[in-house]
């Protein structure tokens, strides 16, 4: 196999829980030069992707290069990990002899001629890092199978940790991060000060909050702090560092707490201690997987299992105080 396109114009949740494929991908063909294509919202994560040799990015406002550049470049395989008009158009366009999308795309007929291959893999009774490693699947055994992985530069981690002496703060703090791109994945301000206070006087760490540069999340982290009040001891990094600098930040961190967003996916790739608060969204499909990682979800009590692809979600107001102070509880174990 010589050259490979991947494509993965999804937001930064799903680019992250991809890398097991990339990884595998690379496991099966060790020599051929891969080449991924992302969305250039994601594009602050480009060096933290070792398993690929070239990342492409997609700018929607000045897309123009990227046609062009597609134009030049023939592939001998193409894995369409995005599933909509665009990436089958860019599939097509990759001239690769072999073109491998999901079944699912067999709905449309007008994408569907577009793959040499359709791979089962329903979307909604698979974890997603499962239903993107089904289509590496389809190519060969995977053994064993890789989980999610992203590499820190060095240089980035050095960065966290002069940036954490800027702000004294101490080795030892855990990271909250409330928000996502969708407002309704927000949990009261008032209940999550609640529970960084029940934290703080168990593990007498201190609490950083992250997030990014959206309006809505700055105001959400402020009514948190305002919340938490002025006496008591936190740092924000909301809005002022890159998502990469977040991974650096959460990969150092002795505890994760937050909503089902791409930071959650970030600390469980570095399987840190984490509870993750689940709302619409299911946690069948997003939730972290390793042995330090719980889930909560509003409308169910604690403990909760997300085995369940089919289930119906609830607002974030069910979700209460008590319930995340009880998995709290347990997770905190860990500690002991």
């Amino acid at each position: 196999m010589g050259s490979i396109l991947l494509l993965q114009l999804k937001r930064l949740g799903d680019l992250i829980l991809n890398t097991a494929a990339f990884s595998a991908l690379r496991d099966l063909f060790p020599e051929a030069r891969i080449t991924l294509l992302i969305d250039d919202y994601s594009r602050e994560l480009v060096p933290a992707i070792s398993s690929v040799d070239e990342v492409w990015t997609y700018d929607r406002k000045n897309s123009l290069p990227l046609w062009a550049r597609l134009i030049r470049r023939e592939f001998d395989l193409c894995l369409d990990f995005t599933g909509n008009d665009r990436s089958a158009l860019i599939a097509f366009l990759s001239k690769s002899s072999r073109r491998i999308g999901f079944t699912f795309l067999a709905k449309r007929a007008i994408r569907s001629w577009v793959y040499t291959d359709l791979v089962p893999s329903p979307v909604r009774e698979r974890h997603t890092v499962d239903h993107y490693l089904d289509l590496v699947r389809s190519l060969g055994k995977l053994e064993p199978e890789p989980a999610p992985w992203l590499s820190i530069p060095p240089s980035v981690l050095s960065s966290a940790h002069l940036l954490r002496k800027e702000l004294s703060l101490e080795e030892h703090y855990f990271v909250v991060h409330p928000g996502t791109a969708r407002p309704e994945k927000y949990w009261p301000a008032e209940r999550w000060c609640v529970v960084i206070k029940y934290v703080w006087e168990a593990l007498k760490i201190p609490c950083l909050l992250t997030g990014g540069n959206d309006p809505q999340e700055l105001q959400h982290v402020r009514d948190i702090q305002n919340a938490l009040g002025a006496s008591f001891r936190s740092f924000s990094l909301t809005g002022r560092i890159d998502f990469l600098m977040t991974t650096a930040m959460i990969s150092q961190a002795q505890l994760f707490l937050g909503v089902d967003s791409a930071a959650a996916h970030v600390a469980a790739l570095f399987q840190r201690p984490e509870l993750v608060l689940f709302g619409p969204t299911n946690p069948f499909h997003w939730s972290p997987r390793h042995r330090s990682g719980k889930v909560v979800r509003a409308g169910f009590g604690y403990p909760y299992e997300a085995d369940q692809p089919r289930e119906q979600g609830h607002p974030m107001s069910e979700l209460s105080t008590e319930t995340v102070i009880h998995a709290m509880e347990d997770l905190l174990r860990v500690f002991d």
